[in-house]
């Protein structure tokens, strides 16, 4: 964290923690409510928020290199409920930037594939405006529509129990395929709806261009193309809800169509049309008195058939999540999942031509604890094993500890 960010952060807690506020761990957010300036907002549909994400990762062992990188990750926003300032029902705005501070530890330390990096947050070391849209709502969220500046795994390819690890590999599927595509770190403008036509199913579609820009430090959210040359780029889910007798479990076949365009990221190749399949659940496997979850277990599997041109034929995770696994402690998170790609013939075949084999895939195993300090303070201790990573093919162990404040 930079000194100028930290003053900053100090002095907004200076500012708006008052003696009035309640005590210090029991408030939602830790600059409390502003005063009442806070809870007055929302009352005219205003949601602020500001979230500061801190990470060390030290290499032990194995990799390109041993040693310690520190990294801090700004991510803020805000959302308007436009109803309430006199436009009709179900009419909102929402905007959010990000700015990743540091390097790469996954490139400089393990030499692992940057779908599968320690951190879901890593990314080029800039500010970023990142999602810009105005979202409708009907008869209370069975039908949603989005439009302007979008990431489509805002949306898509979400897990419940897979989104507490903080490895990439084990969050949206590691899609090294779809390059220039929508997705973290970069949002591109497109169109997005969700229907529930029964209580139990829920059907998605996305549509974006398919050229959202290069992950760089000269790219701040507006690196994207249009046109028939920058291609398109197509996701679609369907997901099925368990019956209410049944524990809970959500089952989800979900698709991604690129109709190929402008040259890959990195490359003077233009994109080729790829698809992508892939399924997702997530399942309770116990639940406590109020039917809430107890042990949670997550599973996806997806890839391409296509090799040329891609990097990942095919990808799978698999975990559990123990909520409450000390009984003082009903909101901490206990996790142990396992993530692994295998690399497409053509991708292989390249990276041997270019002086940097990387066998036929890579695999990552993390366990990690979500301890919540506080409804604004969660500390992550975690620790990831990555077995024969893409970019160095000796085995690495980090040890890392994530802290996120929201303020």
């Amino acid at each position: 964290m930079s000194r100028t960010l930290l003053g900053a952060l100090i002095g907004l807690v200076a500012a708006f923690s008052v003696a009035a506020e309640e005590p210090l761990l029991e408030r939602q957010y830790l600059t409390g409510t502003w005063n009442g300036v806070r809870p007055l907002l929302s009352a005219y549909g205003l949601e602020p928020y500001f979230t500061y994400t801190a990470t060390m990762w030290p290499n032990l062992a194995g990799g390109r290199a041993t040693g310690v990188r520190f990294n801090g990750y700004l991510d803020f926003g805000f959302e308007i409920d436009l109803a309430k300032l006199g436009t009709w029902e179900g009419l909102g705005f929402h905007a959010d930037f990000h700015w990743w501070q540091g390097g790469r530890p996954t490139n400089e330390l393990v030499g692992g594939l940057p779908a599968m990096s320690l951190s879901d947050w890593e990314a080029a070391a800039t500010f970023r405006v990142f999602n810009l849209y105005l979202r409708q709502a009907f008869d209370v969220d069975r039908l949603v529509l989005k439009i302007g500046q979008i990431a489509a795994d805002t949306d898509f390819m979400v897990s419940r129990y897979g989104g507490i690890f903080l490895n990439a590999g084990m969050g949206p599927l590691p899609f090294e395929n779809l390059k220039d595509a929508a997705i973290y770190p970069l949002a591109a403008p497109g169109f997005f709806a969700s229907a529930r036509p029964l209580p139990w199913l829920t059907t998605r579609f996305g549509a974006y261009t398919g050229d959202a820009g290069e992950d760089v430090a000269g790219n701040h959210g507006f690196g994207w193309a249009l046109g028939n040359h920058a291609g398109y780029t197509f996701f679609s889910e369907i997901a099925a809800a368990a019956p209410v007798e049944r524990l809970p479990a959500t089952y989800t076949l979900g698709g991604i169509y690129d109709t190929g365009g402008l040259a890959q990221s990195g490359t003077r190749e233009e994109r080729r049309a790829d698809y992508e399949l892939y399924l997702m659940v997530d399942q309770a496997l116990t639940t406590n008195d109020h039917g809430e979850p107890v042990i949670g277990a997550f599973a996806s599997l997806g890839g391409s058939p296509q090799d040329v041109g891609n990097v990942v034929s095919i990808n799978a995770a698999a975990g559990l999540t123990l909520f409450g696994p000390v009984p003082s402690r009903p909101q901490d998170v206990l996790g142990t999942a396992v993530s692994l790609a295998r690399f497409t013939q053509d991708f292989q075949q390249h990276e041997a031509v270019v002086g940097t084999p990387v066998g036929h895939g890579q695999t990552v195993l993390e366990v990690t604890y979500q301890l919540a300090v506080a409804p604004w303070l969660v500390v992550q201790p975690d620790a990831q094993f990555f077995f024969a990573p893409a970019f160095s093919r000796r085995d690495a162990y980090a040890l890392g500890v994530e802290m996120a404040v929201i303020f």
